[in-house]
């Protein structure tokens, strides 16, 4: 799981990334600090799970991703098996591209985890 995360670091102007539990803890990260890792890890998975009911609730199904846009960057959620996979970039960045090698992550994460 680390080398997945650390693999996403690699796309331009992305500057972390983790993976982490639905229940908030931190499987895999880039981050040099470990308690931002938990800090994050804990909103990514609050987060994910608030935004996936209410789009439950209103009627347009399961959350696929979301993007966190803040004055100076985004935060980019993708559900990678029973994980949220968050990545950090910088403002300018091809999101494109960065929710591309997320799927390719999330899929690669897929063949890793069994059941």
């Amino acid at each position: 799981m680390r080398k997945i995360v650390e693999d996403l670091i690699r796309v331009e102007g992305v500057i972390g990334s983790l993976l982490v539990g639905k229940d908030g803890l931190v499987v895999a990260s880039t981050l040099l600090d470990p308690e931002d890792a938990e800090v994050l890890g804990a909103m990514s998975a609050a987060i994910y799970g608030e935004i996936d009911k209410s789009t439950k609730r209103i009627g347009v199904g399961t959350l696929v991703d979301a993007i966190i846009d803040a004055q100076e960057g985004s935060i980019l959620l993708l559900e990678a098996k029973d994980l949220i996979l968050v990545v950090i970039t910088q403002r300018m960045v091809n999101l494109g591209l960065v929710k591309m090698e997320m799927r390719r992550a999330a899929r690669r994460i897929h063949e890793a985890v069994p059941i």
